[in-house]
């Protein structure tokens, strides 16, 4: 409580072809052929060069910080807290959009008019959408977000975090760290509760835990930047915070350690815009090319989220080895 938000990062937007003058009359959708195909101007740039890190509060609780916080030592990347799911105060910026004079105000200011040229401007970066969607199937989480940028009227988005950390590279050891961060917590609060009453070493245990926010693309090493292009382009830089229902079961055999149980739920945050005084480093294309759209209404930044679900067991102490499976949503 009390405790200010963090600062969100900038995504790596999309920047797409310039369309033939006379367009390929057939799809494209063998490799070879894509060779000839125009070229993509999707940024590449990376966390470093482009976007700001994520910067987080040391100590930042989850929001209503009312519930015990578990005892962590500095062991683990996020602060976390005995409770239900909350979701931590996390705080994106307005691109164009954002007060001058105040960084941290929420409030967008006004859109302004758009002129002939915007419109005209708007329409060349439909037939780049349409173009790269074509030829370059490889990016379509990152034309799924342009396009949601340029029609989805400031609407919220959700996308599909699972493939993001079975596909990237940067996204397996985001959710790998993040598995593990939450296992320390549930070890650290089982060890606290056990101190507390030690009869509960002999009993079955469950309790929920929820924890503060981690920054993806900033200053931890063990929450990479998106590595693909594919993921640089829809998320880039963005947050997680982890929930979990931990439950400990006593040994069977006197002097063995118990064993945990979690269902664990990663629930991923990113503001979806585009960012004065940067550029695409690839191309060199200022973000001010679409920037100008958020200015004038022709598109809307919008917050876009997602989750990935794992049950993941272990034995007290082996962290390293621990089984994860994901969890089935009926979806």
């Amino acid at each position: 409580m009390g405790t200010p938000p963090i600062s969100g990062s900038t995504p790596k937007k999309v920047y797409l072809p310039p369309p033939e003058e006379k367009p390929t009359p057939k799809p494209v959708v063998d490799k070879k052929a894509q060779v000839n195909a125009p070229k993509d101007e999707f940024e590449t740039a990376d966390a470093a060069a482009k976007s700001k890190p994520v910067e987080l509060l040391a100590g930042s609780p989850p929001a209503g910080g009312t519930n015990p916080v578990v005892p962590t030592n500095g062991t683990t990347s996020a602060k976390y807290q005995v409770g239900p799911a909350t979701r931590p105060p996390i705080h994106h910026d307005n691109g164009f959009l954002q007060n001058p004079a105040d960084p941290k105000d929420t409030k967008p200011i006004a859109t302004k008019d758009p002129s002939f040229s915007d419109y005209a401007a708007k329409a060349k970066w439909e037939l780049k959408l349409e173009a790269a969607k074509t030829f370059r199937p490889d990016l379509r989480d990152g034309t799924a977000a342009y396009d949601h940028f340029l029609h989805g009227n400031g609407k919220d988005r959700t996308f599909n975090y699972e493939r993001f950390v079975t596909q990237d590279e940067s996204g397996k050891q985001v959710l790998k760290s993040a598995t593990q961060d939450t296992q320390k917590a549930a070890e650290a609060q089982y060890a606290a509760m056990v101190a507390k009453d030690p009869s509960l070493a002999g009993k079955p245990v469950t309790f929920q835990l929820t924890g503060g926010p981690i920054g993806v693309g900033g200053n931890d090493g063990k929450f990479p930047y998106p590595q693909s292009e594919n993921w640089q382009k829809a998320i880039g830089g963005h947050s997680i915070w982890n929930s979990a229902t931990v439950t400990v079961t006593p040994p069977a055999k006197p002097g063995d350690k118990p064993s945990f149980s979690m269902d664990m739920t990663v629930h991923a945050e990113d503001r979806y815009n585009f960012n004065p005084n940067q550029k695409d480093i690839a191309t060199g294309i200022p973000d001010s090319d679409n920037g100008r759209f958020e200015q004038t209404g022709l598109a809307h930044q919008y917050t876009q989220t997602g989750t990935v679900q794992r049950k993941v067991t272990w034995g007290q102490g082996d962290i390293e080895n621990a089984t994860s499976t994901p969890i089935e949503t009926g979806r």
